[in-house]
């Protein structure tokens, strides 16, 4: 796991994550600064001690690539020093006096049993000091948010491509209507109402697979974009990718909206009267 240096022995190491190495230009036997406060309108509030770095973490594609590691107890030193004290910082918090020694943010408990764990749960869920978590309960309702947000999405796609083949139909309809007067000329230069018929159908097919090339050309690129910030500002990767399984389908389903969409204007055009449009009364 480790891709150079050492795990973390004493207090005030540091082991860094990947990214985390290469965007703050540290190696090893580097020293930094940590700070705290990223609120609007207050300058981080900077402390005296200096981190080592011991080690760099080998990539991993998760948010530990852009971590920085150390031992609670070098935490512990480094508020040491407001311990016992009343104070208004300058990001505007209310110190209460407690010390910040001992203290901890979290802890993950592995319960030898399930019995055990609801246990420790109803413990915890009567006082206000802590709260405990079943991490799998969590991640399930947050996967679950996930899935409808997926059905919602797929159902605003599935909805755009009907109103794509929509589109199609008014734009060669129009089409149709105001090249009735050329077809008819077609006609009488010896083309048949097969061809016409398929020359409709083929415009109506040509204008779904130009669409499905430039939309899949947008949406691709929009999705990487996307991908980037959210990685950029989660340090969670996101891969965009084609689905194969799909993708069939996908060419599919608006061919035969096209298909659909451009057969009523084509079936005008077969029917075109040629008298009637070649010598109006």
């Amino acid at each position: 796991m480790l891709a150079d240096g050492r795990l973390l022995e004493q207090e005030f190491e540091a082991v860094l994550g990947a990214t985390a190495a290469a965007q703050l230009g540290l190696g090893l036997g580097q020293t930094f600064l940590s700070s705290h406060g990223v609120e609007l309108g207050f300058e981080p509030d900077e402390h005296d001690d200096p981190f080592t770095v011991v080690g760099i973490l080998q990539p991993t594609g998760t948010p530990y690539d852009a971590a920085v590691f150390t031992t609670v107890e070098s935490i512990w030193l480094v508020h040491d020093e407001h311990d016992g004290e009343e104070a208004v910082d300058e990001h505007g918090h209310e110190e209460d006096g407690t010390a910040v020694s001992d203290q901890v943010t979290a802890v993950l408990v592995k319960p030898i049993n399930p019995s055990v764990a609801t246990s420790i749960w109803q413990e915890f869920y009567v006082g206000t000091e802590a709260q405990a978590a079943f991490p799998g309960q969590e991640l399930g309702g947050l996967f679950d948010q996930l899935r409808q947000a997926e059905r919602v999405l797929t159902a605003v796609g599935y909805l755009a491509a009907v109103m794509a083949g929509l589109t199609i139909f008014l734009a060669l309809y129009s089409a149709t209507i105001a090249q009735e007067q050329g077809f008819a000329v077609m006609r009488s230069l010896g083309a048949n109402r097969s061809a016409i018929l398929q020359m409709v159908l083929w415009e109506a097919l040509l204008v779904a697979v130009l669409g499905g090339v430039l939309g899949r050309v947008v949406g691709y690129s929009t999705a990487a974009l996307i991908a980037e910030n959210i990685a950029a500002q989660s340090a969670v990767p996101v891969l965009v990718r084609f689905q194969l399984s799909l993708e069939p389908f996908l060419w599919l389903l608006p061919l035969a909206l096209a298909a659909v969409g451009g057969l009523y204007p084509a079936l005008l055009a077969y029917r075109v009267n040629v008298i009637e449009k070649l010598f109006p009364s």
